[in-house]
Order: C-alpha cells, then structure tokens, then sequence
C-alpha cells in the first residue's frame, strides 16, 4: 500500500472536495477508434468518495501537447488523473510528459523492472527490451506495482498537487483504483466524512420543463442536498446527490427532499435508481394475477420487447401488425375513430383466451421532407378499467417509436394504479 504525503491540500480540497481534472491519453481516442469508457467510470468512482471532477480532457500522442494539458490541469485543479501512455512502445509518452511537467528527470527503477520480468516469466514468454521503458518514472515519484499488468503506475506530486497516472487497460485501471489508488486519496484529502452518495428519482409522462416548473425552487447548485434534472428517451431523472460521512447521515439528508418532490410529482414518479418502467408494469401485473396481450403499430413490438426481457415477464401474445388495412381485418370491424379502434383493440385482447388485461398503440407515422409525425393513440382494457391516451409528435422515426412504447407501457402503468384505488 502507498503512503499519502501529508501535505496540504489546495482549493476546494481544504473543504474536504479536492477538485480533479481527468486526462485520457491516445491517439485512438480522438479519432474514434475506441470509446473512452475509463473517463464516466473514473468521475463516477471519485464523485462516490468525495472528489469534484471539473474538467475532462483527451489528448493524443504528441508529447508536448501532454506536457501542456498536465501543466493546464496542475493549474486549475488539486489533483490530476491521467489514462493511457503507460505502455513499451514510442508512443507511450505519459512517463515523459509528467516529468516534464514537473521540472524532474526519468530514474530507472530496479525494483520496477523485477517485477515487470517476474510477470513475463509467470506466463512463460521472454521479454522484449522495449518493455525496460516501463521500469522508468520521474524522479521522486512513488511507485505502485501493477499485479494484473506490466505497466506500473506512478503519483507524482507537483507544487503539493498529485499526478496520479494510470494503464489505459480497463481492467487494469479499475483493479488499481479500488485498491490503491482511492484508500490513497481518502488519507491524503481526508475524505471520510465528504463522500457522495445520491438517489435518482424517475418520472414518466412529463417534460423537462414541467418537472423544472414543479421542483425549479429545489434546484440550488452548490447546495447540500443538491438536486438535478437528466432529461433520457421519455423519461426525467431526478437526481439527489448529498456528501455525508455515513450512509445514515446521507439517508437522513435525502429523505425529506425526495418525500417533497414526489409530492408535487403524483403519480408521474414511477420509481428509483435502476427501476425501470417495465419492471414496474410488471410488478403491478404480478400484484393482481394478470397476464397481457399488446398489440402494436408503429412501435413495432417495442413495447412488448421491454417487457419480454424481464424473466418475470406477464406477456401472455404481442402481435405487430403495421398496415392499417390489415388491422382492420384483423379487427373484424370498420374503421372508426382513433379513440375508438384503440379500445376496440385492447378490448378484444383482454378478452382473448391468454390475458386478462389488453394493451393498444396505435399510429400511423406520415412523412414529409425527411421528418415524420404520429398521431397515436395507447388504450387499455381490463376488469372494471379503461384508459385511452391520444397524443402527437412529430421528428426522427426511432425517436416515435421509442416515445410511442414508454407511453404505451405507461398508460398501462396508470391504468393498473387507477384499478388498485376503486
């Protein structure tokens, strides 16, 4: 385990929220090569323990461009964590770079480089020369080995501010941070009491702007709790986020925004963190012994899909039939109003052999000069409940079918709620 320096920290950190720049390293990235996943689960693992990420940064092989991202970051931030450049080859740049940054020389370390063989021999391979590079680390730096890889990764302090550099190795990154490099950071920065836990409060069947209009004077930044709106595919994201220095302080906290916001939300909250709206749907149908039929238009058996995913899953028959005159042979009866097919359809599914409970989307997307638009129509039908919903939308064609399932499955969702209160 490495040794925190106990020096003192700088800018936010003397409030127990060190600020923190991510530099993610490699040419691959900024061409599109590979996706840079490393950078979300980085900012997600630090913001848990109590570390501000302010700024993201990628950079490409080119060793001055590193050197002056380091130096931009030392300036802005208390530390910095960089990804990638760790490995043998010339364009493997990061150790150079640091230690330009910080006004030090590269020292070989024997140490390093045993182990760095001592992996090789494991698997049985000789090793490269060029893998010597790896052993090399600015001058005063502290070491840490590397048990899942051949690149050791370094901390290097600079003006009393950590450059902590890391494999770009996913698997290898994430072994490192969990066992090294956050225990370090919790001591150095004193972290204990300042770690972040939040909940996420979702919504269904209201906008962005709505829900700012009905919870805006909760949304203080800077405040502790602090909460925050992430607008997803038919769905609002509320999130809590609270630093406390245990799980109890942080639910003691939390509880009483989250029991304000639901109550101006009603029945538009459907769940928490990783619920989902068809995990919902089908919680409701378990509840009451229902199986369900769908039948679907444009969606194109979206909606049943979410829901075949759940092993738990109510669908007794989904049936996708996009033609409208087919859907009126199918239906056995003359076309009527929208309102009125829509029930006619879900009637006749609750009354199918298979289900006790019948869910209708309807539409028929129109295109004109590349943007299309739906009038559409959810229905369901059940023992003592009826629920139409009509609307419409117009832009990408996925984008409709998308909306048009959650609005499906969540009229359904209201539908199975409204049945459970009469």
């Amino acid at each position: 385990m490495i040794n925190p320096k106990q020096k003192a920290a700088v800018g936010d950190a003397s409030s127990g929220s060190p600020t923190c720049e991510i530099i993610t390293i490699g040419t691959e990235l900024l061409i599109g090569q590979i996706m840079d996943t490393n950078t979300a689960y980085l900012a997600q693992e630090l913001g848990r323990e109590g570390i501000t990420v302010r700024f993201r940064t990628a950079v490409g092989d080119h060793l001055e461009e590193i050197i002056e991202v380091v130096r931009s970051a030392l300036k802005r931030c208390d530390m910095v964590i960089t990804t990638g450049g760790l490995g043998p080859t010339l364009d493997d740049l990061t150790r150079e770079a640091v230690a330009r940054a910080a006004g030090v020389e590269l020292e070989f370390r024997q140490d390093l480089m045993g182990e760095i063989e001592k992996i090789f021999r494991r698997y049985g391979y000789q090793m490269p020369q060029n893998n010597r590079k790896q052993a090399f680390v600015p001058a005063g730096s502290q070491a840490i080995s590397n048990p899942v890889g051949t690149a050791p990764v370094f901390i290097m302090e600079v003006n009393g501010k950590p450059i902590v550099c890391l494999p770009g190795v996913p698997r290898e990154l994430k072994f490192l941070l969990k066992t090294e490099i956050i225990p370090w950071l919790g001591q150095r920065f004193n972290l204990r009491d300042h770690r972040l836990s939040y909940r996420v409060i979702k919504t269904v069947g209201v906008g962005e702007s709505k829900v700012d209009q009905l919870i805006g004077d909760l949304i203080q930044p800077g405040k502790n709790p602090e909460v925050g709106l992430l607008a997803s595919q038919g769905e609002i994201k509320i999130r809590i986020a609270v630093r406390a220095g245990s799980d109890q302080k942080a639910k003691t906290l939390i509880d009483p925004i989250d029991k304000k916001i639901r109550s101006r939300l009603g029945n538009r909250f459907f769940g928490y963190d990783k619920d989902t709206l068809e995990g919902v749907v089908d919680c409701l149908l378990v509840k009451k012994h229902l199986l369900l039929s769908v039948f679907e238009t444009f969606t194109g058996g979206l909606a049943a899909e979410r829901l075949h995913r759940l092993a738990s899953s109510r669908i007794a028959e989904s049936i996708v039939i996009a033609d409208e005159a087919h859907m009126v042979q199918w239906l056995g009866c003359c076309m009527a109003k929208g309102n009125e097919t829509a029930l006619a359809i879900s009637r006749k599914l609750r009354k199918s052999e298979f289900s006790g409970v019948g869910l209708a989307i309807l539409g028929f997307p129109k295109e004109r000069k590349g943007s299309f638009s739906v009038k559409g129509f959810a229905a369901v039908a059940g023992e003592g409940f009826e629920k139409i919903f009509p609307w419409e939308m117009g832009g990408d064609l996925n984008v409709l079918r998308q909306r048009g399932a959650v609005i499906g499955l969540n009229t359904l969702r209201l539908s199975l709620l409204d049945s459970s209160n009469t």
